[in-house]
């Protein structure tokens, strides 16, 4: 048995650790945090602004970061996109970003 198929059938054994949505489903947007005045990307989500941490190539190394980021103390979810996984952080304080229409 393999590594990989090892590590797929752990994970499908334990429940869902960090939430994993697919890009589409969740909207994008700007928000600005406070304290700063450039906006960052961030989705929003159930009433939640979530900002952008990092783009992972694989499953492990994004479950990895999760995982760390949830032991400490914060709150995330992971998006599917084409080549990979974007993790993405909860911030209660961020406020979106109007979109400007030319």
């Amino acid at each position: 048995m393999s590594n990989s198929s090892g590590w797929q059938a752990y994970t499908r054994s334990l429940p869902e650790p960090t939430p994993i949505f697919v890009q589409k489903l969740v909207d994008c947007c700007h928000v600005t945090l406070p304290g700063t005045e450039k906006p960052t990307s961030a989705i929003h989500y159930e009433g939640q602004f979530y900002t952008y941490v990092k783009f992972f190539p694989s499953l492990e190394a994004a479950r990895q970061k999760a995982e760390l980021m949830t032991h400490r103390g914060n709150t995330v979810i992971l998006t599917r996109v084409t080549k990979g996984l974007v993790l993405w952080v909860l911030e209660p304080d961020a406020r979106p970003v109007p979109k400007v229409l030319n």
